[in-house]
């Protein structure tokens, strides 16, 4: 009789070891993988709730010759405003904003605010955006949301 008693008491150890290894080891696995920041996005514009413009392609770069924190946010189509900026990002939490950078394809040079910049999963996209060359310079912020649609 002791021997069964032992016998299921190292049994039940062993299972309890076993799953918390298990429990511990997926946890860890996705905090420390970091978001895939770079692709090509479908994406809409509203300000507010009122739609705005859309679907139109965004693209997301990093140049892989310098090692930066930064990524260029480009509207491919120029559907909604003609924009490309640099902005800061976070790869392991997915993040970007910018507190003002200037647009790369306008020769004036207009000033752009990016915040509460967010990849979510590696799939999906949302950002919020103000233009200086706005009617009224930085007074509309536009939330872009959208979806992956290539690497």
């Amino acid at each position: 009789m002791k021997k069964i008693i032992y016998l299921l008491g190292f049994l039940t150890l062993g299972i309890i070891a076993s799953c918390e290894k298990e429990a511990d080891n997926g946890a860890t696995g996705d905090v420390s993988k970091p978001v895939n920041i770079i692709g090509q996005w479908e994406v809409t514009a509203y300000n507010d709730s009122t739609f705005v413009s859309g679907p139109f392609k965004v693209i997301t770069l990093k140049d892989p010759s310098t090692i930066s924190d930064s990524i260029t946010i480009q509207d491919t189509e120029i559907e909604f405003w003609k924009f490309q900026t640099k902005a800061f990002v976070d790869e392991k939490n997915g993040t970007f904003q910018t507190e003002l950078s200037h647009c790369e394809v306008s020769k004036a040079a207009i000033g752009i605010k990016i915040s509460n910049g967010k990849i979510m999963n590696s799939d999906s996209i949302y950002f919020e955006i103000q233009f200086e060359d706005d009617e009224t310079p930085y007074k509309n912020t536009f939330q872009l949301k959208g979806h992956r649609i290539s690497q």
